[in-house]
């Protein structure tokens, strides 16, 4: 069996409801709170390796600028950063981390691996983002799941291959272009579980479920928990 047949199982959903994953709710200490209350699978993170520090933040750099930016946001570059040791010592045995993994630093997978394997956190993370870092994972953390990331119509095309080969266990796919006809070639790619993010509004989620989406991203806790509890199609703000 292969590394990524065997993740399989670990990607797959519950049988009972699909996976709930808390946009952005790790990236700052302060989300963690409501994300446990809301009971959701995962808080999801954005990790960057920047100068030797695994720095939590979605937010991005501008070399040799003191800034962070992202869209229309600017911050100062000397704001204190959130580091990764310290969201997984504050999830620790209260709540499962989805890491997407940011940029391009050569051992930013290495270096994740090795912050989760200090915390002793390999059951409770599972990883997204830069495909070489996911297949650099495979090697070091071979139990985790590893979603594949599809951002455009484009991605889906190059990472078709590698799906025909029944290489990729679970792909996280941008809700915007999702179609059912997607679903059900991904599903009869061998995709055990596919998660679609951001699904922000109750007609949304239920249409992507029924698509047979297993898992879905959102700024709303309210709508994941309505998710986790079957009411879908209740009134969702």
């Amino acid at each position: 069996m292969s590394v990524e047949e065997g993740s399989i199982q670990h990607a797959a959903t519950s049988p009972e409801r699909p996976l709930t994953i808390a946009h952005r709710a790790g990236n700052h200490l302060s989300l963690l709170p409501d994300a446990f209350a809301a009971g959701v699978d995962y808080l999801e993170a954005d990790i960057w390796l920047y100068r030797g520090r695994l720095e939590v933040r979605h937010e991005k750099t501008i070399k040799y600028l003191p800034v962070l930016w992202d869209r229309w946001l600017l911050k100062p570059g000397w704001t204190p950063r959130l580091l990764l040791g310290d969201l997984l010592a504050a999830t620790a045995d209260r709540g499962r981390l989805y890491l997407d993994l940011k940029g391009d630093a050569d051992v930013l997978a290495d270096a994740v691996a090795a912050a989760v394997a200090t915390a002793k956190a390999k059951t409770t993370v599972a990883f997204s983002g830069g495909w070489r870092h996911l297949d650099r994972l495979a090697e070091l953390l071979p139990d985790a799941p590893r979603f594949y990331t599809i951002g455009t119509p484009g991605r889906l095309d190059e990472l078709r291959p590698r799906l025909q080969r029944r290489e990729i266990a679970a792909v996280a796919i941008d809700s915007r272009f999702l179609t059912e006809e997607i679903v059900l070639e991904l599903s009869g790619l061998g995709v055990a579980t596919i998660v679609t993010w951001a699904v922000e509004t109750a007609a949304v989620a239920a249409r992507v479920l029924a698509w047979g989406v297993g898992g879905v991203t959102s700024d709303s806790l309210t709508l994941l928990a309505a998710i986790r509890e079957g009411r879908i199609g209740s009134a969702v703000d």
